[in-house]
């Protein structure tokens, strides 16, 4: 039987939806939202690492005291409702340094868009060799494809691209941020760039 959403469910698809509206206005408007995108996206991040359990679970912690309950959750459904949770928080950290881009902004970006393809390939195969619905992997989806589609395309989108457009209105950042990537042991290139990234706090 499926359900009813929680407090925490309501919560999470409120934050969610808060963030990717955040994260296209900082698109569409530039580096003013930076503070806001941090912050929201941080503490979603924060919030699946701790409930991500409940959350692809529609659990509530005090539904645990409930024997009828915690016999109904069968170890695949905790184990992966618990990894659900930590790979949606490192992909919305990810995130973060796409668009920030923090110095080892790409490999953290390969990382994550890497880890969050793997599980959700080993998901879907476990799914078809074993043919019972699991509505919780069902809700890790529908989350992992929205952001999934704006981590791949900070991934896929060459630097240039995605400077130009995070930062069409701060040439000096972007040819800052380029000396940088081109010369990354640089002292000079690397104080420029911190003198650049200083205008937008």
């Amino acid at each position: 039987m499926e359900r009813k959403e929680s407090i925490i469910n309501k919560f999470e698809k409120a934050g969610l939806v808060t963030v990717v509206v955040i994260w296209l206005l900082r698109a569409v408007f530039g580096p003013d939202f930076n503070f806001a995108l941090l912050v929201t996206t941080t503490v979603l991040s924060v919030y699946y690492l701790w409930f991500g359990f409940f959350i692809f679970n529609k659990l509530r912690p005090w539904d645990l005291i409930h024997r009828h309950i915690r016999q109904s959750i069968n170890r695949f459904a905790v184990v992966t409702g618990i990894l659900m949770g930590v790979i949606i928080s490192q992909t919305l950290i990810a995130i973060i340094f796409g668009f920030y881009l923090f110095p080892g902004t790409q490999t953290v970006v390969t990382i994550s868009a890497i880890v969050l393809l793997l599980f959700t390939g080993f998901l879907v195969i476990v799914q078809i060799i074993d043919k019972k619905s699991r509505p919780h992997c069902n809700r890790y989806y529908l989350r992992a494809g929205l952001l999934g589609i704006f981590l791949l395309l900070l991934w896929l989108v060459p630097l240039e691209t995605r400077l130009e457009i995070l930062y069409k209105d701060y040439p000096e950042f972007r040819a800052a941020y380029i000396e940088y990537v081109n010369n990354p042991d640089c002292e000079r290139a690397i104080q420029k760039l911190r003198d650049e990234r200083s205008r937008f706090r």
